[in-house]
């Protein structure tokens, strides 16, 4: 039997894993995409569908990414005709961000690919084991910002 911290390890590698995995397969699927956006750009694009009219602040917490690098794929999106960018009524400082028609298109795309990937993945696991993982994994994502917060 392992001892605590090997098992502990092995679950991180394994997670690490998983997620490396997932994201190739996604960068594969998106081959075909016409734009050839980077995988990050995909990620912020699905940011803004989520939460329309975030603006870069509040799409740097969310990706847990510098702003920098929020506010270049930002332009980028912006460029490439997936997103607008309108100033805030309540706040002329602020930018509100949103999808184009465009980037919704792309937007449900990224979406579909993403849901095909998670159904295979999760498709092994019963509908009450697929409770218990989420509910671990939401466990796991509070105790890891508890670290961040000492």
């Amino acid at each position: 039997m392992m001892d605590s911290r090997a098992g502990d390890d092995a679950i991180v590698q394994l997670l690490g894993a998983i997620a490396r995995q997932f994201h190739g397969e996604l960068r594969q699927a998106s081959e075909g995409d016409s734009l050839k956006a980077t995988p990050f750009q995909h990620e912020i694009l699905a940011y803004i569908g989520r939460h329309p009219g975030t603006g870069v602040m509040g799409l740097s917490e969310l990706a847990g990414r510098d702003k920098a690098q929020v506010t270049r794929i930002v332009g980028e999106l912006e460029a490439l005709g997936l997103i607008t960018r309108e100033r805030s009524t309540a706040d002329r400082r602020a930018t509100r961000l949103n999808l184009t028609n465009r980037g919704e298109l792309l937007f449900r795309q990224i979406l579909d690919k993403r849901g095909n990937l998670a159904s295979a993945m999760l498709n092994a696991l019963d509908p009450n084991e697929r409770a218990a993982l989420h509910s671990m994994l939401v466990k796991m994502r509070s105790g890891l910002a508890e670290v961040g917060h000492r």
